[in-house]
């Protein structure tokens, strides 16, 4: 049976967990965010929310769970009042 490295589930074109080091938050400004379409590592497609920062070189796919952190923290569920937001990220273990 092959197996498969965790590693080679993520998107090294897009900021994850395996991009922060532990302990070491990224503290981001939200460029836009809007949906593509992704290819994933197994070369599946699939339309996303993605969030552009002004101050990094990589945009992050966001989950439900990231979207609705970001609308709380926020106070707005429209993604085109999130511009110019500050933004905190960084990894929990679960």
């Amino acid at each position: 049976m092959t197996k498969t490295h965790w590693k080679k589930l993520s998107n090294p074109n897009y900021l994850g967990a395996y991009s922060i080091e532990d302990g070491k938050d990224l503290v981001l400004t939200i460029k836009n965010v809007r949906q593509e379409e992704v290819m994933g590592a197994d070369g599946k497609k699939e339309d996303c929310i993605v969030c552009y920062f002004s101050d990094a070189d990589k945009p992050m796919i966001l989950n439900a769970t990231n979207a609705k952190s970001i609308q709380k923290l926020l106070g707005t569920p429209y993604i085109e009042e999130w511009s110019g937001h500050k933004i905190q990220i960084g990894t929990e273990k679960v």
